[in-house]
């Protein structure tokens, strides 16, 4: 019994998240440089890419009349975006994180118009979490696996899985659009303390491995 508390142990030191109640949205100080505050753990922001942009406040765009304000119910499904990054061309970013985000979530604003789609696409599949109109309406949008199709797209998606990097690639021009990128957990690295338990663990079923195989000889 000792020994299997041990080892559940020792997986937990490296399996755990810290995670916050619901998603942080990187708080932009520029357009390449920003932070992502989940729970007490500060992620270092940054962002490369091959297209000018602008930053802006995105609250007025993320909680107004129009969008049924941050209830659940509304555009952006309870969230609550803040900054937004504006982009006009086509263009691919890279977003890098000082520590590993889990499940992140993209907040749009505009993608595209009812003839003029734009297509976002990303490192894995990616899913809809909310949806619904803004200023200029809402005329819906399109999944194809690891990409995503607005017509006049406002809304809350999020990918499945582990990034300590990000890509994000437009494909089309447009007058403008906007994103941010959010998380509720993060991925935690394990302390120096844990790879000693770890190895401990290890060295301990060794011993008991060989302890067995002894008495069976």
């Amino acid at each position: 019994m000792k020994f299997k508390a041990l080892a559940v142990t020792c997986a937990a030191a490296f399996l755990h998240t810290v995670a916050s109640a619901g998603p942080s949205w990187i708080d932009w100080t520029t357009t390449d440089t920003g932070t992502l505050t989940i729970g007490s753990t500060v992620v270092g922001v940054s962002l490369t890419g091959s297209s000018p942009l602008s930053l802006n406040d995105g609250t007025y765009y993320y909680d107004n009349a129009n969008t049924g304000g941050v209830a659940p119910t509304g555009t952006y499904g309870g969230y609550q975006p803040s900054d937004m990054l504006q982009v006009y061309t086509p263009s691919i970013f890279t977003l890098t994180f000082s520590q590993a985000i889990v499940n992140p979530y993209i907040a749009l604003v505009s993608v595209g118009q009812g003839s003029v789609p734009v297509t976002y696409s990303f490192d894995s599949a990616v899913s809809v979490m909310s949806s619904g109109g803004n200023y200029w309406g809402y005329s819906g949008y399109t999944v194809a696996g690891n990409q995503f199709t607005g017509y006049e797209f406002n809304g809350v998606l999020q990918l499945q899985g582990t990034f300590t990097t990000m890509n994000i690639t437009v494909g089309q021009p447009e007058y403008w659009h906007g994103f941010n990128v959010g998380s509720a957990s993060v991925s935690a690295v394990p302390e120096p303390e844990s790879y000693a338990l770890m190895l401990a663990g290890l060295g301990l079923m060794g011993a008991i491995a060989r302890r067995r195989k002894a008495k069976q000889a």
